[in-house]
């Protein structure tokens, strides 16, 4: 009788808990859920800074180059000199909204209008998640949302146009970075920090950012 309580006790004890081989094994399986959901919120971070690169701002590269093809003149050019400006009513400052609109509307004081937009020539402007078609909304690594907004302008020391791209996440100027030039850095290439020199991405993967794409003319 003593015998069997002591083996009935031996059972009870040894189902009672789990072996350091199974609880390996627990962490294991832990780690690789842990893993899978990490990466699939990176790829679907991803997928959504390649759907902005090819459906938002590289559609505008194309509108600008196919809106040269048709007219022989910049998208934005408001005097006729060349030189891309957003801001028409105050050349040389910051871009305005009504800038930015007439890169669609083009000119509506004048008959005939002064400078032409996309619409007015008869192309589409590239589609976006905003009322606007210059602004698009995105959310970071962190969930904040921020409205990217575009314009065109001219660097007057290194005589080039350029789009300019404001209040852009840093993690998202590092993935355009890296799909237009092939590497994150800020300073070379195509797509730069927005000073003529470029700008490196500094700062938190998070803080926004001003960029720039030079344009080919």
């Amino acid at each position: 009788m003593c015998c069997e309580s002591r083996k009935t006790a031996r059972l009870i004890l040894g189902n009672g808990g789990f072996t350091l081989i199974e609880l390996a094994i627990v962490l294991i399986i832990i780690g690789i859920i842990i893993g899978a959901v990490v990466k699939g919120k990176d790829l679907i971070r991803g997928g959504e800074q390649k759907k902005i690169y090819t459906k938002f701002i590289s559609e505008w590269r194309t509108a600008y180059l196919n809106f040269y093809d048709r007219t022989g003149r910049v998208l934005g050019d408001t005097n006729g000199d060349g030189r891309a400006d957003s801001n028409p009513s105050n050349r040389g400052s910051m871009p305005s909204e009504k800038g930015r609109d007439a890169l669609l509307s083009g000119d509506t004081l004048h008959n005939p209008p002064k400078y032409y937009g996309l619409t007015q020539i008869g192309l589409n402007s590239p589609k976006t998640n905003t009322d606007k078609s210059w602004k698009y909304r995105y959310s970071d690594s962190s969930g904040k949302a921020h409205e990217i907004m575009l314009a065109f302008d001219f660097d007057t020391r290194e005589k080039y146009n350029y789009m300019q791209i404001m209040n852009i996440p840093n993690e998202l100027c590092m993935a355009m970075d890296t799909m237009i030039d092939g590497e994150a850095d800020g300073t070379k290439g195509d797509f730069i920090g927005d000073t003529s020199d470029g700008q490196a991405w500094g700062g938190s993967p998070t803080a926004v950012n001003t960029a720039r794409w030079k344009m080919e003319f």
